[in-house]
């Protein structure tokens, strides 16, 4: 069984999970959640192993993601 934790958030947050919730169409928060911190895990730890974290556009434009 799952563990229930429960949090509150500033408008600007809740707005920035509902908005991934539509764009990546989610079933619901806790999934956006779930994403979002195994994302997040991969990239915190790429960094803190001295690698880079990039995010590159579909015109193939890179930009640093800064961790920490």
């Amino acid at each position: 069984m799952a563990d229930v934790t429960t949090f509150a958030l500033d408008p600007k947050s809740r707005e920035a999970l509902e908005e991934l919730r539509e764009t990546l169409n989610a079933s619901s928060n806790a999934e956006v959640m779930r994403r979002a911190l195994t994302l997040l895990r991969l990239a915190a730890r790429t960094a803190s192993e001295d690698g880079r974290v990039i995010l590159r556009d579909k015109n193939g434009n890179d930009r640093d993601v800064i961790m920490g």
